[in-house]
């Protein structure tokens, strides 16, 4: 099948408004009730069809991150009919389970697909800083591969990993807050407002 945006006339990383309009333009126009009774009706009943696969495919990767039902550019000889049950996995929220038959391909970690979909059941499970560094290596892995490089740079660019489906809210454990010597600048702060008070 043809690359999803390029079926919508859309430029890989589209937003998902500009993926139901141009989803919806095209349905209109390739319209059954447009062709009936036409020579071109079995035309734009398959155009129409791939149009319907495209959108499911694109919307499938929003949800999870970058997977999709399709298969990809990266994808391992003999590992094909594995990825893409693994993919289905994810889409319909099994990331453990995922992860699971992922970790267990022996070598497989040194195949873009691999990183790519790993990547993606973290991503769904909410684990977005460990997500991105496994789609960064899927891209490193196969650069010409525009599904991977548009999930690492949609989670990359997002602020503080403050995107659609993080169900932490772009939390994060390791950045500026509170710490120890946060808390001890804090009482050492009290300590000396109630010296203070007492008439120092």
């Amino acid at each position: 099948m043809r690359d999803p945006y390029e079926v919508l006339g859309l430029a890989p990383g589209a937003s998902t408004d500009e993926i139901k309009l141009a989803y919806k333009k095209l349905a209109q126009k390739y319209s059954a009730d447009n062709y009936a009774g036409s020579p071109l009706e079995a035309t734009a009943k398959e155009r129409l069809a791939e149009i319907d696969t495209a959108f499911d495919q694109l919307m499938g990767q929003i949800r999870t991150g970058g997977a999709t039902a399709g298969s990809s550019a990266g994808q391992t000889a003999g590992a094909g009919t594995a990825y893409a049950d693994i993919r289905t996995m994810i889409n319909e929220g099994r990331a453990d389970e995922a992860m699971s038959r992922l970790s267990a391909m022996p070598g497989a970690d040194t195949d873009g697909e691999w990183n790519f979909l790993y990547g993606s059941a973290l991503y769904y499970k909410g684990w977005l800083a460990d997500a991105v560094r496994y789609f960064e290596k899927a891209v490193s892995l196969a650069p010409g591969n525009q599904e991977y490089q548009a999930a690492y740079n949609r989670l990359r660019n997002s602020a503080n990993g403050n995107v659609a489906g993080n169900p932490y809210g772009g939390y994060q454990p390791t950045a500026a807050g509170c710490n120890c010597c946060d808390m001890c600048t804090a009482l050492m702060c009290m300590d000396m407002c109630c010296g203070c008070g007492r008439g120092c």
